[in-house]
């Protein structure tokens, strides 16, 4: 052929090739990027969308949905013109502060106790401290009730017998009990928030201050707790934030007494009052949230700045556990005796009440009964509970798993712009307390129910199934992205020289990878979103009650102390179920920090 000939032909197949080219990379980009595009921008809608509805209802003169009302600041007026509202700030703050510092006692402790020295039975010990993950602190006040209440616990009504009171010893109706139940409650979350950052501490930092002569208390004091500085002030801000918002045990122990916090008022504003008083419940939250909003833009500071606190290296790096000594098995029995009288005691009495017939504070094994559990499990309520939380945690946890792989896909693996304000996005709920998240996502749906049929999602599942994906965005997106950096994006990058699509690096390299961090995900989401009471307490209607809104319901309205005695235990028995699994299936609960 000829040099002519061989022109010819090119200019002939010149629009051929790039056509081809073009056609078997345009469907892997624009799949690649309608994906990514589709998961980010569900995200940014379930996230951004409240708190758009819930800053608008605060300033409507009418109801969520009520077109023919005006902009108004009525609202913020009556709100923050009336003394109440600042004693429940104060209220709010102390009640956070009590639980930050009896969390993160108990919680450092414990926390340095497992990972740094021999104490025995570690392995025993660390299912109590985390049964907290099976019992919901509303369900943690009822079990201080019946073993702790001023005229139905079995201690109480012990120590009256024994040292002839005419009145009970205590009443657990205070707020002093209210922080000392949360911060009990609230252990498990210092626990896993401080225990890893422990566990991998280089030990010859202490080595060489022990060396130096320093004794043990000023080896913790001076070198260990410090070079964890980040891992416990994160612990500490992550603590505060959650109590700030504390709703159930408030509403559950404050009721007799009339003492509120911002998260129950909200809730009464809008529940306990006819007709609701929506605009006031959204002026209250505004300050909560601009308040939390400050700690979580903190708490993103110090998690930031970690570098100057790495002990871990790749030489010389080692982790050693102190030798207790003969002061083993004697701190391993403080411990246990701590564990059996703030854990294993409340659940055991629990179980104990839900086998009488009427729970009067005393033990009488001649009246146990299963009247009460055959109660639950003929009762067509709890059946449909039970069957709608079986719905919203399966199908959250599976939602909510697609969503934050999605998002730790996008800001880690991709270049496209935005990717600082979509991470921005996985954390921004952690600015919003539950029971405010709630309201808002009330306000959001019934505006959007009147805009079109199809969002008018108010009053069945999914709108307590989407409510509770949010509200665990921060943790399970932290969870992600802290895996998904560490598989290297060069095997991706391999697969790709060697011809493999897009679809199929997902496939074959990332997903196998990331299967242990999608395990880890799904049991987290379900188990909470399981156990949740803030969002379902705000969204339900006749026919979507969840579990713990039987509970609680059936405690508030009704003290039948038996039935919901009996229920609970059934539940917790369910929960630790799933946990076990969880703790002996090769996942490590640290994980889910």
């Amino acid at each position: 052929m000829s040099v002519s000939d061989l022109i010819k032909q090119t200019l002939r197949d010149r629009h051929d090739w790039p056509r081809i080219r073009l056609f078997d990379r345009l469907p892997t980009i624009t799949t690649k990027r309608l994906l990514l595009g589709v998961g980010v921008g569900l995200v940014g809608f379930l996230v951004l969308s409240p708190v758009v509805f819930l800053v608008w209802t605060s300033v409507w003169s009418g109801w969520p949905g009520q077109f023919d009302a005006s902009f108004t600041l009525r609202n913020y007026q009556a709100v923050y013109s009336s003394i109440e509202t600042y004693r429940l700030f104060l209220n709010s703050v102390l009640v956070g502060l009590g639980v930050t510092c009896i969390a993160g006692f108990f919680g450092l402790m414990f926390a340095w106790l497992m990972a740094r020295t021999n104490v025995p039975t570690k392995g025993w010990m660390e299912l109590v401290i985390l049964s907290p993950y099976a019992i919901p602190s509303f369900m943690f006040a009822m079990m201080y009730i019946v073993t702790f209440g001023p005229h139905s616990g079995l201690v109480t009504t012990t120590l009256m017998d024994l040292f002839g009171l005419h009145s009970p010893p205590f009443n657990i109706y205070t707020p002093h009990w209210i922080v000392l139940i949360v911060g009990i409650n609230s252990t498990t979350t210092f626990y896993l928030l401080t225990v890893p950052a422990l566990q991998d501490m280089d030990a010859t930092y202490e080595e060489i201050a022990r060396i130096y002569g320093a004794s043990p208390l000023q080896t913790l004091r001076s070198v260990t707790f410090p070079l964890i500085k980040p891992a416990i002030l994160s612990a500490v801000l992550l603590t505060f934030i959650i109590s700030l918002g504390e709703f159930a045990v408030v509403a559950i122990l404050g009721a007799p007494e009339q003492f509120h916090v911002y998260a129950t008022k909200i809730w009464l504003s809008i529940t306990g009052t006819v007709p609701p008083q929506y605009g006031g419940a959204a002026a209250l939250s505004m300050s909560l949230l601009a308040v939390t909003v400050v700690l979580v833009w903190y708490y993103r500071k110090v998690t930031a700045r970690t570098e100057a606190f790495m002990t871990i290296s790749g030489e010389g790096y080692q982790t050693r556990q102190w030798d207790l000594g003969n002061w083993r098995w004697p701190i391993a029995g403080a411990l246990w005796c701590v564990l059996f009288v703030f854990w294993i005691l409340p659940l055991g009495v629990m179980a104990l009440a839900s086998l009488h017939d009427v729970w009067v504070g005393h033990v009488d094994l001649s009246a146990l009964t299963l009247s009460h559990y055959a109660e639950v499990f003929g009762s067509e309520l709890v059946r449909r509970a039970f069957t709608n939380s079986l719905v919203i945690g399966i199908g959250g946890a599976i939602l909510g798993t697609i969503l934050v792989t999605f998002l730790a896909y996008y800001t880690e693996r991709t270049e496209y712009r935005f990717r600082g304000f979509v991470d921005f996005l996985s954390l921004a709920p952690l600015a919003i307390p539950s029971i405010i998240l709630g309201a808002a996502v009330v306000f959001t749906y019934l505006w959007l129910g009147k805009i079109h049929p199809l969002l008018d999602i108010y009053g069945t599942l999914w709108i307590i199934m989407l409510g509770s994906v949010v509200v665990f965005l921060p943790v399970t997106s932290r969870i992600a992205v802290g895996n998904i950096v560490q598989i290297h994006h060069e095997l991706e990058e391999s697969a790709r020289i060697h011809g493999a699509s897009w679809f199929q690096q997902i496939r074959e390299v990332f997903l196998p990878l990331f299967r242990t961090t999608i395990g880890v995900i799904l049991f987290y989401l379900f188990i909470h979103i399981f156990r949740l009471l803030t969002i379902p307490i705000m969204t339900y209607t006749r026919g979507t009650e969840t579990v713990s809104v039987v509970i609680f319901l059936q405690w508030r309205n009704y003290a039948d102390l038996e039935f919901v005695s009996a229920i609970s235990v059934v539940f917790v028995g369910l929960m630790f179920v799933t946990i076990v699994v969880l703790r002996f299936s090769g996942l490590r609960f640290y994980q889910l920090r």
